[in-house]
């Protein structure tokens, strides 16, 4: 349940479609490696032949609005280095010039998410949120609305939880899988990990899966939530 607005029925369905049909540009803010990564990656599926570019700092976030203003989309990360809560939001509003922004964070407080969109806005997205919400909160956002997850007010959404204790041999990660995901955390592609290691790209995906497995994460995104919460890799 989610608190929107954006058109209704096929409406709705058309816009990521549509916006498929012109050159798109995503500016993508966020210090997590891992993190940034994921969603650079679920962008480009969602639209094909997307420009996107990437930053991990306020500073780098506002010279590149300086530089270039003509993005369809902002994406930002709450907390990464130099934010310092509204005062970076509303920096970034003002570069951005009429351009989205939605602000993505992995602990959602009522107050925080009031004030990001009291000072410009369009959405607040928690890092947990399933791929297809997240398709459908840029759906809403791209038509002009503005989303919100509802549960976000009256308590706080809390940060992906490690998963339960298991057993030695289900929870502990071998020294292979280790050195897969610091690659990963550095911000390594699949193909890069492959040619380093000498593995083939398969046996990465393989190895993903098993290292999401254990972390007690549905998808790459919530992974790299895990990791940059310090539940793994310290």
């Amino acid at each position: 349940m989610s608190a929107c607005c954006a058109p209704e029925g096929n409406d709705a369905k058309l816009i990521i479609k549509q916006s498929n049909l012109v050159s798109m540009r995503v500016l993508i803010a966020d210090d997590h490696p891992l993190y940034l990564s994921a969603v650079r990656e679920q962008i480009e599926r969602l639209f094909p032949g997307v420009a996107t570019e990437t930053a991990c700092t306020l500073t780098e976030t506002l010279d590149i609005l300086t530089a270039a203003t003509d993005y369809d989309l902002l994406l930002i990360d709450y907390a990464m280095p130099g934010m310092n809560g509204r005062d970076g939001i509303q920096a970034i509003v003002a570069k951005a010039r009429g351009t989205p922004m939605v602000v993505m964070s992995g602990v959602a407080i009522a107050s925080e998410v009031s004030v990001c969109i009291g000072v410009g806005a369009k959405g607040f997205l928690p890092k947990t949120l399933d791929g297809k919400v997240f398709a459908s909160a840029l759906n809403v956002v791209l038509a002009g609305g503005s989303y919100l997850p509802a549960e976000m007010f009256g308590s706080p959404c809390a940060p992906v939880a490690a998963p339960d204790p298991a057993p030695a041999d289900d929870c502990d990660f071998a020294e292979r899988e280790l050195t897969i995901m610091a690659m990963v955390v550095e911000g390594k592609s699949n193909k890069e990990i492959a040619r380093l290691l000498n593995l083939r790209e398969v046996t990465v995906k393989v190895q993903l899966t098993r290292i999401y497995k254990k972390l007690g994460a549905k998808n790459r995104a919530q992974a790299a939530t895990l990791m940059a919460q310090g539940h793994v890799l310290g």
